[in-house]
């Protein structure tokens, strides 16, 4: 009976909902996690230098609660950098379906591929693969996929 009951107990234990903390904070701390998770991903959305020591307050409450902020501080930076890596917003492409948007396409591909292959940004290089025509749509498609991922 006493083995049964003992079960039990574990079993209760194990399966009990807690909630979800950092991994080194206690609940105690868990606000300051939270505020540097908040901190880091608006630093990191906007371009800010990754530098947790610039929002002071939260750093010199205890060391503690430091250490935590500074743990979901680099989160949310890591957060916001993961966002950055979506693609490219095409809201100034040419109509999808038309021999434009194509040749747009085609343009962004070659320069997401010279980006990510540390290639300088000339389209010109691709001279061979667009009409004249449609050289203005490769370019901007070029340009917009390669600044993004420069």
């Amino acid at each position: 009976m006493r083995k049964i009951l003992f079960g039990a107990i574990i079993g209760l234990g194990c399966f009990a909902g807690l909630p979800a903390l950092a991994s080194n904070c206690g609940i105690d701390f868990q606000h300051a996690y939270e505020t540097g998770v908040t901190d880091g991903r608006a630093d990191g959305a906007n371009g800010i230098k990754r530098q947790a020591e610039r929002h002071r307050p939260h750093l010199n409450r205890s060391r503690d609660r430091g250490k935590c902020y500074v743990e979901g501080y680099k989160i949310g930076y890591g957060n916001a950098a993961a966002d950055a890596q979506k693609k490219p917003d095409h809201g100034s492409a040419p109509t999808p379906g038309s021999n434009e948007r194509a040749y747009y396409d085609d343009g962004c591909f070659d320069g997401t591929s010279d980006a990510q292959a540390s290639m300088s940004m000339a389209y010109e290089r691709h001279s061979d693969m667009y009409d004249s025509r449609f050289e203005p749509y490769y370019a901007q498609g070029y340009d917009a996929c390669w600044k993004h991922f420069r």
